[in-house]
């Protein structure tokens, strides 16, 4: 066996045995991390351009690491957790193939040899392969959510969709600040103030507003909403305060989803 043919193995092996147990215990729970996760898959994307740029901020390199484990870790969990549901398997396989081409293009940060324009052509591939992987996370999510008794599931959709949009504006922000050639990064980052927007709608619309701790969490998703509105247009200086914001909008929908998901607490 040549050499290369042993170290492809190695990564194999490294690739298909999880390194950390990943719990789930419902379907509930299931339907939070999935949304957690399509959150943290844009926290690689924006953990790669830290590290494309320079920029040490928050350990990306130790990010970029703990990311791509603890998204495989929770395939290999739904795997178990769902191992006769042929809905969702068919999901896991298609995530695990479609994770393992975007996973070769994550690890080009972890190279520091690499030079600046496979870096960026990285960054360029990985944004336009990540929605694959995304998609998929969503699609597992919509079968749980299909079959479970949640009472409110456009308002839990929603809670969720805000903590990953938020996400996804930080990424598309240190997208543009690294001056990626990719045109469609405009174009996403207004997808995500709309999809963050209406999710804002659907909440403000729920019965959850009566609750005083939701309607304040709720409040505060408003106000920095408002404030990734104005700031695409100001000059691209502001990358370490937009992922500040993007983190604490994220945490305000993580403790949002916690109180739906509390209420309906009959998850399998």
């Amino acid at each position: 066996m040549t050499i290369k043919k042993i170290l492809l193995s190695l990564v194999l092996l490294v690739y298909l045995t999880p390194l950390h147990a990943i719990e789930i215990k419902n379907d509930n729970d299931a339907i939070l991390k999935l949304g957690m996760e399509m959150s943290n898959m844009r926290n690689m994307l924006e953990a790669y351009i830290l590290i494309g740029i320079k920029l040490e901020y928050k350990n990306p390199t130790k990010k970029l690491k703990d990311g791509i484990t603890h998204y495989e870790d929770l395939l290999h969990a739904l795997q178990s957790k769902y191992k006769n549901d042929k809905a969702m398997q068919n999901s896991i396989d298609t995530s695990f193939h479609a994770w393992k081409i975007v996973r070769k293009a994550m690890v080009l940060a972890l190279d520091k040899k690499n030079s600046l324009k496979k870096m960026k052509d990285g960054a360029i591939f990985i944004h336009g392969n990540i929605r694959t992987v995304i998609k998929e996370m969503a699609r597992m999510k919509k079968i749980l959510l299909d079959k479970s008794t949640i009472q409110d599931k456009d308002v839990l959709n929603a809670s969720i969709e805000i903590a990953a949009s938020s996400r996804r504006l930080s990424a598309h922000y240190m997208m543009a600040l690294w001056h990626l050639d990719d045109p469609t990064i405009k174009k996403h980052w207004d997808k995500g103030l709309k999809i963050y927007g209406d999710s804002l709608n659907i909440l403000r619309h729920s019965a959850y507003v009566e609750n005083k701790e939701f309607l304040d969490l709720l409040s505060s998703c408003r106000k920095y909403h408002r404030y990734f509105v104005r700031m695409w247009d100001k000059p691209k200086i502001f990358s370490i305060l937009i992922d500040k914001k993007a983190d604490i909008v994220f945490h305000k929908a993580k403790r949002m989803t916690d109180i739906i998901l509390k209420r309906n607490q009959n998850g399998k």
